[in-house]
């Protein structure tokens, strides 16, 4: 490549959306250092309300220190969305926002890292991992079998050196500097790990919208991603970066790998080495698999998150509306384009167009009002108390509530009437219904509760309709209590037996 392509080539890349452009923003350090601190450690993720409860405590103490940073938490949190910082998501579970550090903003942090403890020189510990690295993918990507069985047989002759040597003279073990340098390798290799997971879900994130838009702009009748997913292929899955993802997250379940790894951290919490390495990176690579299972199944939970709202995007045929939707929005621009060349662009029209006044916002954005801190200017005065009508009270009582009390007295006094079962036409043709539909309603849950229904084998009067066999029915009438018009309905026969107020206390 010729220096001026290269030169053109770094050009483009400060103008992307990347790591480089994050540190190019206003208050880019302590954007990084509130942020990483909060977002970057062993908490990957946070809900919407705690982040905003730390940054606050955060900025107070900037501002002491005379830094201008006029902004809210949640206003800074808004912006640093959109300048690529953050990723805000919907919670899985709650009914809240949570914000987690995007990939940029990892490789921004590891870009200060790197410059804040930079490497004193080329350590011999990594140029053998190189070494073994390379010698291990030649062997792998070798096809020729005597060649893979030369190497296995050179392999077997140094191990057998090596162990006759131990015999002879026993282990030599690698001195503390060599131990150490070879520790702050591994421990630099384990730190980009965690923060690959949130490439990848963002990759899946760019998947998911890209195969919706698939969907919605493919003009034919059903394109390859649409009959895939008719036919129960999960797409994400399958995609690349799911296929990455899927077998990583399978390999860091393995549980005689999480054996083996555990056992060699606690071999090494052992050795003489471990205070000059430091005891917190170790305490941090015993809890490392427990770090990455926790990210891998956040980023597993989303990938099935994303695939069922795929299936459900598409088995509820909401892609139809979306594509009815973008068709309208393409007929416009259609048009436009035909009339481009007769009319000019500021042309005055005869036609008056009333534009939505309502602008969207995040409810992230709406804050509590709190009575309390607002001071009334002037003193209320006391109000006037009224003297309570007990007759208006009981009135406002059975407006807005059934009064079973009174039914309770209409059905005890009817079966003492009759003197034997009374159904709840009966009841109401002895004591018409004062509060219109309500009463019947009343009845009704009063039978079903108390009373039982009428048996088909009994000689009880049948309407026309009646299923033979099945419990008959009778006609109920009230009076609608505003206007005094008169209404039927037909129920099923329900009848009292016993007197209610026995019934209630039995």
């Amino acid at each position: 490549m010729s220096a001026v392509a290269q030169a053109l080539t770094y050009r483009a890349l400060f103008r992307d959306q990347n790591a480089l452009t994050l540190l190019r923003t206003d208050h880019a350090p302590l954007t990084l250092g509130l942020l990483g601190t909060h977002l970057g450690g062993d908490v990957r993720t946070l809900p919407a309300a705690d982040l905003y409860d730390l940054l606050d405590e955060d900025l107070d103490e900037l501002r002491l220190r005379g830094i201008d940073m006029p902004r809210t938490a949640q206003q800074y949190c808004a912006a640093w969305v959109r300048d690529g910082f953050l990723t805000r998501r919907a919670h899985r579970e709650a009914r809240t926002e949570e914000f987690s550090l995007t990939e940029n903003a990892h490789r921004a942090l590891r870009l200060l890292d790197q410059v804040s403890t930079p490497r004193d020189a080329v350590t011999r510990s990594r140029l053998s991992l190189l070494t073994d690295r390379l010698l291990q993918l030649a062997r792998d990507t070798d096809d020729n079998p005597a060649a893979a069985i030369s190497s296995l047989r050179a392999e077997q002759r140094r191990i057998s050196e090596e162990i006759a040597a131990i015999e002879r003279g026993g282990v030599t073990p690698m001195s503390t500097a060599q131990a150490v340098e070879a520790a702050n390798e591994l421990f630099a290799l384990a730190l980009d790990v965690p923060s690959d997971f949130e490439r990848v879900r963002s990759e899946l994130d760019r998947l998911h919208k890209q195969l919706r838009v698939d969907l919605i702009e493919h003009d034919g009748p059903q394109g390859e991603i649409l009959d895939q997913l008719f036919l129960g292929v999960d797409a994400i899955e399958q995609s690349d970066a799911g296929q990455s993802f899927t077998a990583f997250h399978s390999l860091l379940i393995d549980p005689v790998q999480e054996a083996r790894f555990y056992n060699s951290v606690d071999d090494l919490s052992t050795r003489s080495f471990v205070n000059t390495f430091g005891t917190e990176r170790m305490a941090y690579l015993q809890s490392y698999l427990l770090r990455l299972r926790r990210e891998s199944f956040q980023v597993h939970h989303a990938m099935l998150d994303l695939s069922r709202s795929l299936r459900d995007f598409v088995r509820t045929r909401q892609f139809e509306e979306f594509r009815e939707l973008a068709d309208r929005l393409r007929r416009p621009q259609r048009l436009a384009a035909e009339v481009a060349g007769h009319v000019r662009a500021h042309q005055r029209l005869d036609t008056h167009l009333t534009l939505a006044t309502f602008t969207p916002r995040s409810i992230g954005q709406l804050q509590l009002y709190s009575p309390s801190e607002t001071t009334a200017e002037l003193p209320e005065p006391p109000a006037d108390v009224p003297t309570v009508d007990l007759e208006a009270l009981r009135q406002a009582i059975r407006e807005s509530e059934i009064d079973l009390v009174e039914l309770t007295r209409n059905v005890d006094a009817c079966l003492a009437r009759r003197g034997c079962p009374v159904t709840i036409a009966d009841v109401l043709a002895d004591y018409p219904a004062t509060q219109g539909l309500a009463s019947v309603v009343g009845l009704l849950v009063l039978a079903h509760r108390h009373g039982e229904t009428v048996p088909p084998d009994e000689s009880a009067p049948r309407l026309q309709g009646d299923a033979p066999g099945s419990p008959p029915t009778q006609t109920v009438r009230w009076s609608v209590v505003s206007t005094g018009e008169e209404r039927t309905a037909r129920i099923t026969a329900l009848r009292f037996t016993t007197p209610l107020e026995q019934a209630a206390h039995g």
